[in-house]
C-alpha cells in the first residue's frame, strides 16, 4: 500500500516537472463556484485574445470562455461576431479571409482601438490554458467534428465544456457517438418558456454537466436551483447584463461588494462574469473560491 502510494506521488510530481498537470472538470468541487471570464479578461485586452487568456489566468479565473468561428481554409479561430468588422482592422466574415490572412489584420480593444496583437487559433488557446484553467467553446455547436479531434488527439476533453441551445434529440441525433466523453451544457432559456421539460429530457436521456440558465430581466422565472444541484447538475448563470441574471448583474458590485451574494444564497454555483477580479475577492471572503485541480 505504502509503495502504490508513493508510486502515485512520484507519477504526479512527474507530470508537474514536465508541464503535463493534468486538470479535471469531473473532479472541480461543486461546493465551490466556478469562476468563468466572458471572452476571457476583455477589460483588460482586446476580447477573444491570447493576451485576454493569459490576464484572466493571472487573476486566477477557472474557466474562459471564447468564441469560435471557421477560415476559408477550415481553421478554427477565435471569433464572437458574425464578422470582424467590430473586433479587428478587416472587413467581412472570417470564413471571407485564410488563416495567413486573417494573419494580417489586428485586433481592436474595447474602445475600436487597432492593437498589435492578432487572431488567435483555437490551437494557440489550447497550448496556453493546458492542464491550468478550463476552458468553456461557445458557438462551437456546428464545429463539433472538427473540435473533437483536435482535443482527443490532444489530451483535452477533461478540460473542454461545450454549451448549445438544441433540445435533447437534436444533440443526441448530431453527438450521439461522441456525448459520452464531453462535457455538455445544455442552454435552457427560462424567460421564454424553455424549463422542467427540457431539463429533465436531458437528465433522463443523457448525461450533462448542468445548465446555463436565462433568467430574464426579474424573478419571475426561476425555479428551484437546489434541485438540479440534489441531481448532480451544475447551475450556470450569466451575470453579465441584468436581462440574464433577473436583475443581478456584474456592475452592482461596484457600488456593493456583497452584490454576488444573490447567486450563494440561490445555490448557483458557476458564474460568467465581466468582472472577475471583483468576484473571485468576493469568493475568497466567503472562503466559495477554489484553484483549479
Amino acid at each position: 500500500m505504502k509503495i502504490n502510494r508513493l508510486f502515485y506521488c512520484l507519477l504526479f510530481l512527474s507530470g508537474l516537472v514536465l508541464g503535463q498537470r493534468k486538470i479535471s472538470l469531473t473532479h472541480f468541487s461543486q461546493n465551490k463556484i466556478m469562476v468563468v471570464a466572458h471572452r476571457a479578461d476583455w477589460r483588460e485586452a482586446p476580447e477573444n485574445s491570447v493576451m485576454a487568456v493569459r490576464k484572466a489566468m493571472e487573476i486566477g479565473v477557472n474557466m474562459v470562455e471564447i468564441d469560435l468561428a471557421l477560415t476559408k481554409d477550415s481553421i478554427l479561430v477565435l471569433m464572437h461576431d458574425a464578422t470582424i468588422d467590430r473586433t479587428t482592422t478587416g472587413k467581412g466574415k472570417p470564413s471571407d479571409y485564410t488563416l495567413e490572412e486573417l494573419k494580417k489584420l489586428n485586433l481592436r480593444d474595447g474602445l475600436g482601438v487597432p492593437t498589435q496583437m492578432k487572431v488567435p487559433t483555437l490551437e494557440e488557446i489550447l497550448d496556453l490554458t493546458k492542464g491550468k484553467i478550463f476552458v468553456n467553446l461557445d458557438k462551437a455547436f456546428d464545429y463539433f467534428n472538427i473540435v473533437y479531434p483536435i482535443l482527443k488527439k490532444r489530451e483535452q476533453l477533461d478540460e473542454i465544456l461545450f454549451k448549445g441551445t438544441a433540445p435533447y434529440e437534436e444533440f443526441d441525433r448530431k453527438y450521439g457517438k461522441i456525448k459520452n466523453e464531453i462535457h455538455y451544457m445544455p442552454i435552457v432559456r427560462l424567460n421564454k418558456n424553455e424549463g422542467w421539460s427540457k431539463i429533465n429530457d436531458y437528465l433522463e436521456k443523457g448525461k450533462v454537466y448542468g445548465f446555463e440558465l436565462t433568467l430574464g430581466p426579474d424573478e419571475s422565472h426561476l425555479i428551484n436551483f437546489m434541485e438540479l444541484r440534489k441531481k448532480g447538475a451544475r447551475i450556470w448563470v450569466n451575470s453579465l447584463w441584468p436581462q440574464q441574471s433577473a436583475g443581478h448583474y456584474d456592475d452592482l458590485v461596484l457600488d456593493d461588494p456583497e452584490a454576488y451574494e444573490w447567486y450563494v444564497k440561490n445555490n448557483i454555483n458557476i458564474i460568467q462574469t465581466d468582472r472577475p477580479k471583483e468576484l473571485i475577492r468576493f469568493l475568497k471572503k466567503k472562503n466559495l473560491y477554489s484553484e483549479v485541480k
